[in-house]
Formats: C-alpha cells, structure tokens, sequence
C-alpha cells in the first residue's frame, strides 16, 4: 500500500462514480430510479424545490426527508443546477471520497500512517457506503462532518490550533443531519481530559454558537411551517402510519423490548455492510458471520493495544465513546417509534471504525505479517465490492 491516503480515497471516489452510473444505466430507469437507494425519491425531490425555490418546503410526504437540516439539499440545489440528478450524485461521490481522506487523517495523527492507509480503506471499501455515495441523500454530507470533525479533533488533541475549523465541522455535520448532536458533549469531555475545563468550555462554546448560528434560520423555519423548531409532532404523524414502532410490533407480534432491540441492532449492523435496492437485497449471511468474526477479532486487538494508549489517544477514545453513545440513543429512540434500523446513521461514526478496526486488526498480527495481510485484507473487500456492484444491479 502507498504511504498515504490518496489510493484508497481515489478508489472510494471511482466506487461511487460507478454506483453513479451503473445503476441508472443498467436499470434504463430515469432519476430517482425508484427506491434503490433508501429515501432518494423524497431527497430528489427536496433538493429539487431548494433548486427551483431556495425555501424550506411544506412538511409532507412527498418532501418526507426535509425535516433533516438542510445543508446537504442547499448544496446539493447548486449542482442540481449544473446537470441535475446526475450531477448531485456525482457531489455525493466527492463527499464519500472526502470521507475517507478525513479517515486516514484521523486515524494518522493517533495511530501512524500505517493503521492511516489501513483505515482509509476500510472505510473506503464498505460496500453500503460506497452504493450509498452514489445516490442522493443528506447521509453522504452527514457522515462527511463527523468524519472531519473526529479528525480535526484527534489533530487539536495533539496540540494543533484547530478550534475554527472543527466548530466549522460540527455545523456541517449537525446542519445536515441530527445524529452528529453527540460532537458537542463529545468535544468538551476529550479537550478537558486533555486540556482541562477552560479549554474544554472555548472549544466547545466555539463550536456550538458556530452551529446555531448558522443553523437559526432553520429552527425559524421549521416554526413557521410546522409549529416546533424540529417538526417533531408533524413528523411523527407523517411516519405513525407508515413507520409503526414497537407498539405495533409488540401488537402484532409479540416482541418485547429485549427482541425488539435485538432486531434493530441486528438489522442495522447488516445494513451497515450492505443492504441494497432498498434494503430489499441483503449480502449472503456467511459472508456477514465473516464480517462479524472480523470485527470481534479486531475489537479485541484495539481493547489490548489499547491498556498502553497515551492520554491524546485515550482522550479521543472518550470521544469517540460518547458520540457512538448519543448517535446509539438516538437511533433507539427513533426507531422505538418507527421501525426503519438502517445502518447508515452510523456513518458518522466511519473515522473511528477504520481507525480502530484498521489499528486492532494489525495488533493481532507479528510486525513482520502486518503489511501482507493489510494487503489481503484491502484485495478481498475489493472484491467484494466489484461483485456487489455487478451481483447486486437492478433486474438480476
């Protein structure tokens, strides 16, 4: 592998282009190309009215995604004037690619270029993340902002000045998606336990007046056209019917709150790695035991290497910890009340999964086996990417 990040964040961008492209050609259908990608219908059309109307649109179910702030429908307007659908993939592709240069970025500045590059194409070659960087959704811009901002953080918890740019990121991150809420708490407990308390408080009061400032216009909005700054009450309405939760599913079938969760943890985990055509087409399930075996056994390496950690690394951990725990929250919360478990929420978490994962992976391995089995490990994801995009295609 190259000393550097440019190989796998090239490779994460063509991936994307080919979800971009192959999936509209092969299918011959026109955009949003029905459901293939979770949500893009109702994204399409959001972005669309920020096209041709820059507003804040009705609530409702054709604009169903617009309760989501709304940076990545703002941005994604400017290159649907350039060329449309395509274009606004082709931005979504650029984010994914940026993703993963954050990734190896991260992951560099606390554990070295060797678990960098490892990290970046971990990231890099999830095949969900790498579908869904093709299609138009805020999740691509979402993870993008806190991906960066874990970056920056691990770089400022090093002793670099990095306050502007990492408030810039937490508006970035919360302005397209709720689920990057967690940078906040996650910010001031890792630069006080670096820093100590003063710190701690400028970081975090910088980062958090950056957002609502740049996020006010929204809150007014959503005020104005569903009555609360979050749309809340008009969301749940929208979804009660559609989206029924565990009420329904304890009704229905059964479940209690132990099987419930299980259900929500298991099915975003599988759609984490990959579920496609709407989460209608799942990866064969040995090759998911595979994954989980893979990552248990890297987990555990990271837990080891971990006992020697300095206090910048710990201190990121920490961080880390508590955005996997508010972004886990959240996700239980709301699918307590509407059952969608997609495992993309938790792409805001993709610089500490390569990172760890990428760290732990090759602390279970003799130095001299490290960079061979790195480069296993890269050709079979590889693989399994350049098979899901063929197998995987609409109408086979």
């Amino acid at each position: 592998m190259r000393r550097g990040g440019f190989a796998p964040t090239l490779a994460a961008l063509l991936l994307g282009l080919a979800w971009v492209f192959t999936v509209p050609v092969v299918s011959g259908l026109s955009d949003p190309y029905g459901n293939w990608h979770p949500d893009e219908v109702s994204h399409v059309l959001t972005t669309r009215w920020w096209a041709e109307h820059f507003c804040l649109p009705t609530y409702n179910s054709d604009y169903a995604v617009s309760v989501h702030p709304a940076y990545y429908h703002i941005v994604g307007a400017l290159f649907w004037k350039l060329g449309g659908a395509l274009w606004v993939r082709i931005f979504s592709a650029l984010l994914g690619a940026a993703t993963v240069w954050f990734t190896f970025r991260a992951a560099r500045a606390l554990y070295g270029r060797q678990v960098g590059e490892l990290a970046a194409w971990l990231v890099a070659l999830v095949p969900m993340r790498a579908s869904l960087s093709g299609g138009i959704n805020n999740e691509n811009l979402a993870a993008l902002g806190g991906t960066a901002a874990l970056a920056v953080l691990a770089e400022l918890l090093r002793g670099r000045r990095r306050t502007i740019e990492l408030a810039l990121w937490c508006l970035v991150g919360v302005g397209s998606k709720l689920t990057c809420l967690g940078l906040f708490p996650a910010i001031f407990l890792a630069v006080g336990w670096r820093f100590g308390l003063l710190r701690a408080l400028k970081v975090t009061l910088a980062a958090l007046l950056t957002t609502l400032v740049g996020m006010g216009w929204w809150f007014v909005g959503n005020i104005s056209r569903c009555g609360d700054a979050l749309c809340k009450e008009t969301s749940d309405k929208l979804w009660d019917i559609a989206q029924p939760g565990y009420l329904h599913y304890k009704a229905t079938r059964g479940f209690s709150p132990p099987r419930y969760l299980f259900s929500i943890a298991a099915f975003g985990w599988r759609s984490f790695w990959g579920t496609f055509d709407g989460l209608q087409k799942h990866l064969p399930m040995p090759l998911f035991l595979t994954l989980m075996v893979w990552q248990a056994s890297a987990l555990w390496g990271a837990w080891q290497g971990s006992k020697r950690a300095k206090r910048v690394r710990l201190a990121w951990l920490l961080a880390v910890l508590v955005l996997m725990s508010t972004t886990t929250l959240i996700y239980i919360l709301y699918n307590w009340r509407h059952y969608t478990p997609q495992g993309r929420y938790f792409y805001v978490m993709l610089a500490p999964f390569g990172a760890i994962s990428g760290y732990g992976f090759l602390a279970l391995l003799p130095p001299a086996r490290r960079r061979g089995a790195a480069h296993g490990l890269v050709i079979t994801l590889a693989a399994l990417n350049l098979w899901c995009l063929w197998y995987y295609r609409p109408g086979n």
